[in-house]
């Protein structure tokens, strides 16, 4: 369709309707009715095209029209939404139906290996889905599946809350399990046994050859010794028979072989079907965010010397360790030493003259403080060998537990506890002792689901009170405080009077000043009239005040000046070493704990 320009007296112009105009005398185009009808039968037809019925009171028809025509002009695959549409309906009946846990059970079958299963890798690379089998701790939270299979057969006590051990195949071949037949008896899957070497008989042949034998008979054979005595004709060492080489010995009885790393199948990667669990592993990667700070921020603790009560306060805490640590915010708590329980004792009674150990504990919603005794316990050590035996009991103590006493350096801790009577120390004894005490740094007894962190230590008094002696505590440096009042009325005297000389100190003991977790010790000489006096860490320092080897802490005094000296030691022994003249003396104010 197009203008009228065919019919004659429209009045358009330029090809388009105009209006009248009467000032310029302007005619205004005129409208047909044979173009009228033809634009309106065009516009009915758009209309009816679409699948709609003309309506003259309604005006958006056409516009509906069109969009039904498009729609229309479309594959009809482009436009279907339903799976009926498509023709699929429902016609199968399911018989079963799956939960999603029964899902994910079926899942985990997938693998061509389940969990547990150990394969041999020929590289020192861990794939992916396993763990190499090295007898490690590993979280159970992380590795759900290997937990439940393992369970607990491989533990050996220092695993620590939701963790469990995985089997030792380092170094080791493995042998098929006897399991009833009779060729390796009163074994079990995952002991451990020696090399070994069959037992058996050599036979003596005839060899008239040989000067050791003429007839083959032992008698023959021991003849040709002589009379004399045959001590240095005994077994000879393997030689070449001439058929198969050099005889190969060592430490052990082996076949030939090659080295590969065992691994033990640990879950499905890299799909989460409940193998790794996936959400589990998230929280401890945020907890590794939230632990990737220092252990502590803002530690202050305190004990008055007035009371049984011990204050800790922290701006922020790490509790625990590995999997299971916990980052705790704005701790502030006070321990009652005359309760047990959670923000008191462990257990018992406070004693006397002892060193106790201060922790934090949390169960993920509660935090609270309690303090355990660092008991005395007797036993025998050997100048030169870690190994600490005749104690009456190893229940309580672990791998990694710090310990000390005149018989080692300061930072000693378990390195294994090997019986119930007998432990290996990290290092060797500095003396032979077949009675000594040692103070070990027992865990305290906490209630189920909580960890613990070590934070202080303190020494109780003489008297009945059995109070704490006063002191505070920033960060890891701790310092006795002599406090008005208080049961501390000055600092403890380590030694006194005249000892030693410039030339030869003697030794001073540390165990009742400082706790074992000390690693360094703050000191301060008593300054008194015509009274000189030195403190050195080891008994190397000699020569007096000055010179290249004089002690590091040295007071002089005279009939007009007398003055105390103080320093700080990193702890070398468990000993210092001091000499002094008159009424000079030797006094701990504080120490550096490892906290």
């Amino acid at each position: 369709m197009d203008y009228p320009k065919s019919v004659p007296s429209v009045g358009l112009v330029n090809g388009k309707f105009v209006d009248e105009n009467p000032v310029t005398g302007q005619v205004g185009s005129l409208i047909s009715s044979q173009w009228g009808n033809a634009v309106t039968d065009e516009l009915l037809n758009v209309i009816r095209a679409g699948g709609k019925v003309p309506a003259e009171a309604e005006h958006d028809q056409l516009l509906a029209a069109i969009k039904a025509i498009v729609r229309d002009s479309i594959p009809p695959e482009k436009i279907r939404s339903t799976l009926a549409e498509y023709g699929i309906t429902d016609a199968y009946t399911k018989s079963v139906t799956y939960t999603k846990a029964e899902i994910e059970a079926l899942l985990k079958n997938m693998s061509a290996l389940p969990v547990g299963a150990m394969v041999p890798f020929p590289k020192g690379t861990v794939p992916a889905g396993f763990l190499e089998v090295d007898g490690s701790v590993q979280s159970a939270a992380t590795y759900p599946d290997l937990a439940a299979y393992l369970g607990t057969t491989f533990n050996t006590g220092g695993e620590g809350e939701g963790n469990f051990r995985l089997p030792e195949s380092r170094g080791e071949f493995l042998r098929g399990w006897d399991h009833g037949r009779g060729v390796d008896g009163g074994r079990s899957p995952g002991s451990w046994q020696a090399d070994a070497f069959q037992g058996h008989y050599h036979a003596s042949a005839a060899d008239t050859a040989k000067p050791y034998s003429t007839g083959g008979t032992i008698g023959d054979y021991l003849a040709r010794f002589g009379t004399g005595n045959p001590t240095t004709n005994g077994v000879r060492d393997a030689i070449n028979n001439g058929v198969d080489g050099t005889p190969r010995t060592a430490s052990e009885t082996r076949p030939r072989n090659l080295a590969v790393m065992w691994c033990i199948k640990a879950w499905n990667a890299p799909i989460n079907q409940g193998n790794i669990d996936v959400a589990a592993l998230t929280v401890e990667v945020q907890k590794l965010k939230a632990l990737s700070g220092s252990s502590c921020q803002g530690l202050y603790v305190s004990a008055s010397g007035t009371n049984a009560l011990i204050s800790v306060k922290a701006r922020s805490l790490i509790v625990g360790k590995g999997s299971a640590a916990q980052a705790l915010s704005a701790v502030d708590l006070n321990i009652n030493l005359q309760t047990t329980g959670l923000n008191g004792l462990d257990s018992g009674a406070l004693a006397a003259s002892s060193w106790y150990s201060v922790w934090v504990v949390s169960n993920g919603t509660q935090v609270a403080g309690i303090a355990a005794l660092m008991p005395l316990v007797q036993c025998s050590t050997i100048v030169g060998s870690a190994v600490v035996s005749g104690i009456a009991s190893t229940s309580s103590m672990r791998v990694g537990m710090p310990f000390g006493g005149a018989s080692f350096p300061q930072g000693t801790f378990i390195k294994s506890v090997d019986s119930s009577s007998q432990i290996t120390a990290s290092v060797p004894a500095l003396m032979t002792a077949v009675d000594t005490t040692l103070r070990f740094v027992f865990e305290p007894i906490i209630p189920a689901g909580f960890i613990a962190t070590r934070v202080s230590a303190f020494f109780t008094d003489a008297t009945a009170n059995r109070y704490p002696l006063s002191y505070v505590q920033a960060g890891r440096s701790s310092r006795y405080k002599v406090a008005s009042g208080s049961n501390l009325a000055s600092l403890p005297m380590m030694a006194s009077g005249a000892m030693g000389t410039a030339t030869a100190l003697v030794a001073v003991s540390i165990f009742q000043f400082v706790p074992p977790t000390a690693t360094g010790i703050c000191l301060q000489l008593l300054g008194a009239t015509n009274s000189n006096s030195s403190a050195a860490p080891n008994a190397s320092y000699i020569g007096g005040y000055i010179g290249p080897n004089s002690p590091p802490l040295n007071s002089t005094g005279s009939t007009n000046t007398q003055h105390n000296t103080q320093g700080r030691f990193v702890l070398e022994e468990p000993r210092v070493y001091y000499w002094g003249a008159g009424a000079a003396g030797l006094m701990c104010y504080g120490w550096e704990d490892d906290v």
